[in-house]
């Protein structure tokens, strides 16, 4: 993990401790480096990739300006307030500098932050009414306290960091990882895999294998592509899956499945078929149709056969057959669904970019 920490040079001693302090106190894996230069800081961010920003205080406009480039360069956002958002501090010059500062550019950088690390019960009170920010995390200092050992600080901040790069690792993932994935649910579906049309991508680095095992995990379709492991006989690390939390987007709630939700006992295949499109026209339309759904339609439809002309009819006289389409081109985008293997033709619009970024984005803070 590559991390660069910020503080404006006009911090006070006991941040510049502190920062020093968990610098030397953490372990070979998390490499460091500190700026309290807001322009070096920004030259640092666009070139040369960090995993995470960590920024040290919470009022200093420089600050945000630093957050900002990093948000684009897609380097991740911790915020320690170090008792800045403690209330005898909101309090003091309140109308004439904390409420302009909060309502330009304070709200924003917290919400906006994967993780606030905080330093004791009156700061965690007073986030919780400003309701800012449920990603809290209770960090003793051991500056100031006995109670926790700079070793132990600087192994729990670790922890967050973890915590926050094992989070929507989608968007973190490189296309040559996202290729893999398309792949291995493709083969985890079929069981074979000759049905694949391309040459085999290969994932290499470490850090990329534990991303896409996260992203299976919490897009409930691990098994589907451990199978595909297996299958193509891919040489994958081992990580105990349910050993490495993330945050969760607010009102996150796992998908369940199509049959869970519509049941089994139908007459024809294509009963089960309308019935399939009509619960996932729903889920598109509330934003939370997920790729796990297209894997468990995919399965269907390769492994029993419809009557497609009176399908598609059905679909156009329920206004459901373009969103079908619309169907057909997500899964032969994401899980490798060949066309000879659609009812309908696959429809690539506006309409069908959406839902893509609207699945893209199911675990996205």
């Amino acid at each position: 993990m590559k991390i660069l920490h910020y503080y404006a040079s006009n911090e006070v001693t006991l941040v510049t401790q502190y920062v020093k302090t968990l610098c030397e106190a953490m372990d070979a894996e998390v490499s460091n480096e500190v700026t309290s230069n807001g322009a070096d800081a920004k030259e640092r961010l666009t070139s040369s990739h960090y995993d995470i920003l960590h920024i040290h205080g919470c009022w200093h406009y420089a600050a945000y300006r630093v957050a900002c480039v990093a948000w684009r360069e897609n380097t991740r956002v911790v915020i320690t307030p170090h008792g800045e958002l403690e209330p005898w501090v909101v309090k003091e010059g309140y109308w004439k500098e904390k409420l302009p500062k909060r309502l330009l550019f304070m709200k924003r950088l917290i919400e906006k932050a994967y993780a606030v690390i905080i330093q004791g019960k009156m700061e965690e009170e007073c986030m919780r009414k400003l309701g800012w920010n449920s990603r809290t995390v209770i960090i003793r200092n051991s500056i100031i306290t006995h109670s926790i050992t700079p070793k132990e600080m600087a192994q729990q901040v670790a922890q967050v960091y973890r915590k926050v790069l094992d989070s929507n690792t989608l968007e973190l993932m490189s296309d040559d990882t996202k290729d893999a994935l398309r792949q291995l649910i493709k083969v985890g579906i079929t069981g074979d895999e000759r049905w694949l049309q391309e040459e085999q991508k290969e994932i290499h680095e470490h850090a990329q294998w534990r991303m896409l095992y996260c992203y299976v995990y919490h897009e409930q379709v691990v098994e589907v592509v451990k199978r595909g492991l297996r299958i193509m006989r891919m040489d994958a690390p081992y990580f105990d899956i349910q050993q490495m939390p993330c945050f969760m987007p607010d009102g996150y709630e796992p998908a369940k499945s199509i049959e869970s939700a519509i049941g089994m006992q139908y007459a024809t295949e294509n009963d089960r078929l309308m019935a399939t499109f009509r619960h996932l026209k729903r889920l598109a339309i509330h934003h939370r149709l997920t790729i796990s759904h297209l894997v468990e339609l995919d399965k269907e439809l390769r492994q029993h056969d419809s009557a497609e002309d009176q399908l598609c009819n059905a679909l156009q006289e329920r206004n459901l057959y373009m969103f079908a389409g619309r169907v057909m081109q997500l899964m032969h985008d994401l899980t490798g669904l060949d066309e000879g293997m659609m009812p309908m033709p696959a429809v690539n619009d506006r309409q069908t970019r959406q839902l893509r970024k609207h699945i893209d984005n199911h675990l996205k803070i």
